[in-house]
């Protein structure tokens, strides 16, 4: 019995079930034949109805077919690359804001076109300026759609210093008082510091353009805490010396070129 038992074993008769070992060579076999031929299919002339069987013998369920897009249609109708943001209605950029929206940045826009209203700020700070005392001159730039408000720098400042100057408080005030009977006129009030060519070094300003910024900053701070002048529409820019008004070859241009600049951008549909 014993040799007839250890033939039997000797010549793979037992239960051992390592004879089940082929079959796992077997699927990846089937696995690698059938990426293969997928493969090659996907490097063929691609056929709707042919795909939608294949991927239907995968899932088991129906593929809804997809035209495909010809040249022709893709030309004639591009994809928007930059259209608007998702759930957000598109807007025409000419059309003025609307009065009625609250969130419009640009709700107070008095109707009519811009160029009336530029010529309505303008009409209004020269007759500001004619009837008080302040030291400033009006430059406008119609094609700009804006109007410069300049004061030069010594109204309100020590030389080679940001600070403002108490005795630059009265005019500041006016200066508020300009711009807020017309508030409704403009979207944006930029206060722009410059200065001459003379480099400067020192702690607290190592360039024209630390004191350009901080001249800038610190009187839309004045203006912010004021309160008056709705403090969204600010904007503080420092240019250096940069964008000088006159030649920086005598004591007077110097003097012209250290300046602050109001900047005002009137709402409204621009009519070209």
């Amino acid at each position: 019995m014993s040799s007839a038992s250890e033939r039997r074993k000797s010549s793979g008769g037992g239960d051992d079930g390592g004879g089940a070992n082929w079959m796992d060579t077997y699927g990846d076999l089937v696995t690698l034949l059938l990426t293969f031929f997928v493969l090659l299919f996907s490097f063929s002339n691609l056929d709707a109805a042919k795909w939608q069987a294949l991927v239907g013998s995968f899932t088991g369920t129906s593929v809804v077919g997809i035209d495909p897009i010809s040249p022709e249609v893709a030309i004639e109708s591009p994809i928007e690359r930059f259209g608007p943001r998702s759930g957000m209605p598109e807007e025409d950029p000419l059309d003025p804001p609307d009065p009625s929206d609250p969130s419009d940045p640009g709700d107070v826009a008095d109707p009519g076109d811009a160029v009336s209203n530029l010529w309505a700020i303008y009409d209004h700070l020269g007759a500001f300026i004619a009837s008080n005392d302040v030291p400033a001159e009006i430059e406008i730039y119609e094609d700009e759609f804006v109007i410069k408000l300049i004061i030069p720098d010594l109204v309100f400042f020590e030389t080679a210093s940001a600070v403002v100057q108490p005795e630059a408080y009265p005019v500041l005030d006016m200066v508020i008082d300009m711009f807020l009977e017309v508030e409704h006129l403009y979207f944006k009030l930029s206060v722009e510091g410059h200065t001459d060519s003379r480099p400067i070094n020192t702690p607290q300003y190592p360039s024209n353009w630390h004191v350009s910024v901080y001249r800038a900053v610190n009187v839309v701070a004045y203006i912010r805490d004021d309160g008056r002048l709705d403090v969204k529409r600010l904007v503080a820019l420092g240019y250096g010396e940069e964008h000088p008004i006159a030649p920086n070859d005598t004591p007077e241009n110097m003097a012209r070129n250290r300046r602050v600049e109001f900047v005002v951008e009137a709402v409204g549909r621009r009519v070209d």
